[in-house]
């Protein structure tokens, strides 16, 4: 076996029990195909902006970043930990990735065929329709980072970032021990200067503390509240 590929289907998977596959009933056909595991490692590109869609990514475990290449500089859609999808906007319509991904940490994806996918999602009504939430919510989030980008103002921009990184959504996830300080003026649209600057203003008034790369939040109130004004 292949250090960084592994070949099984749904039976043989070690991640079975937490993974998506556990939602989806009466798919035996689905469960027998072919998937391969594939492991990158820390910063390796696992999608190119550009390039044609074939599989569609189930991340097991790890964490990447969703972002789109600009000529000067990224703009980071959304990160991912495990049980999510990659590529799911992609799948009907046109065949192509208007994005890039790239690993964080190690991480681990399942790649499964696309017209596979497309099956499952004819024969499974109940599965079909958790994908139609995972579109809404996804819908939500563009929507909330147009208005990130465009409409706050810096402090605004880094407080929003701050907070959804230290949402449930990560739970259990030390995120900014992979996050350089680069990624995080990507994820909130800002120059690096700019946010290094309010860290540092966050960190002395007492709204976070900063011990290394890690940042912890200690004033969630007024994180909001810089937030929701913008």
């Amino acid at each position: 076996m292949d250090r960084y590929l592994h070949k099984t289907d749904c039976y043989k998977c070690y991640a079975r029990s937490d993974c998506f596959i556990q939602r989806v009933k009466n798919a035996e056909d689905f469960y027998g195909l072919q998937k391969n595991h594939i492991i990158y490692k820390k910063r390796e590109t696992i999608i190119k902006e550009g390039t044609q869609v074939s599989n569609i990514l189930y991340v097991l475990d790890g964490l990447v970043k969703v972002y789109i290449e600009g000529p000067d500089k990224n703009i980071i859609i959304k990160i991912l930990g495990s049980d999510n999808f990659i590529g799911l906007t992609s799948l009907f319509g046109d065949d192509t990735y208007y994005f890039s991904v790239a690993a964080l940490k190690e991480t681990r994806v399942c790649s499964i065929s696309s017209e596979s996918f497309k099956n499952l999602i004819t024969q499974c009504c109940d599965f079909s329709r958790e994908l139609s939430s995972w579109y809404c919510k996804n819908y939500n989030l563009m929507l909330s980072k147009c208005l990130n980008l465009g409409l706050r103002q810096l402090n605004g921009k880094l407080a929003n970032s701050l907070l959804y990184l230290s949402s449930d959504e990560f739970k259990g996830i030390d995120v900014f021990s992979y996050i350089s300080r680069n990624d995080l003026a990507e994820l909130s649209g800002m120059s690096m200067e700019s946010v290094v600057r309010l860290l540092s203003e966050f960190n002395n008034e007492k709204l976070i503390e900063i011990k290394g790369k890690k940042i912890q939040i200690k004033n969630l109130k007024r994180l909001k509240e810089i937030n929701r004004k913008g």
